[in-house]
C-alpha cells in the first residue's frame, strides 16, 4: 500500500489543522469542512480512512457515515466527537464505524486507532485475494 490516504471531515478548521499536524508526516491527508465536500472526496479519492466529526451542521453524523460506507465500503471510518454518548457510539458501530475517539483527542490514541484501521484494511484486502 502506498502512503495511505486519510480524509478529515470536520466543520472546525482548528480540528482539521490539528489532524493535519498529527498525520502529515506519515500519511496523505485530505480535508473536508462540509458534508457535501466529504461525500465528493470519498467518491473521487477513495480514502483508506475517514476521520469523521459526528456533529456536523445540517445533518446527522450517522447519516454521513451511512453515505460514506454506501459509496466506499472499503474504507474505515473513525468517529470523532465531543459528545460522550454510549448510545451514539453503539449506533455508529452498527453502521460500520471502525472506532470512536473523544474530542479533545489524545494524539497517541488517535494514531493507534488509525494504524489499527489500516491494518484491518490490509487484512481484508489479503483475505480477498
Amino acid at each position: 500500500m502506498s502512503s495511505p490516504l486519510l480524509l478529515a471531515v470536520d466543520d472546525e478548521v482548528g480540528v482539521r489543522e490539528s489532524l493535519k499536524m498529527v498525520f502529515c508526516k506519515e500519511y496523505r491527508l485530505l480535508e473536508a469542512a462540509s458534508v457535501d465536500a466529504a461525500i465528493h472526496k470519498v467518491q473521487e479519492e477513495k480514502p483508506h480512512v475517514v476521520l469523521l466529526d459526528i456533529l456536523m451542521p445540517k445533518t446527522d453524523g450517522i447519516e454521513i457515515l451511512r453515505q460514506i460506507k454506501a459509496i466506499h465500503p472499503g474504507c474505515e471510518v473513525i468517529i470523532l466527537t465531543g459528545v460522550n454518548s454510549q448510545q451514539l457510539a453503539a449506533k455508529a458501530m452498527d453502521f460500520g464505524a471502525f472506532g470512536f475517539i473523544r474530542k479533545p483527542f489524545d494524539v497517541v490514541e488517535l494514531r493507534q486507532k488509525v494504524k489499527k484501521a489500516l491494518e484491518s484494511l490490509a487484512q481484508k484486502t489479503q483475505s480477498q485475494h
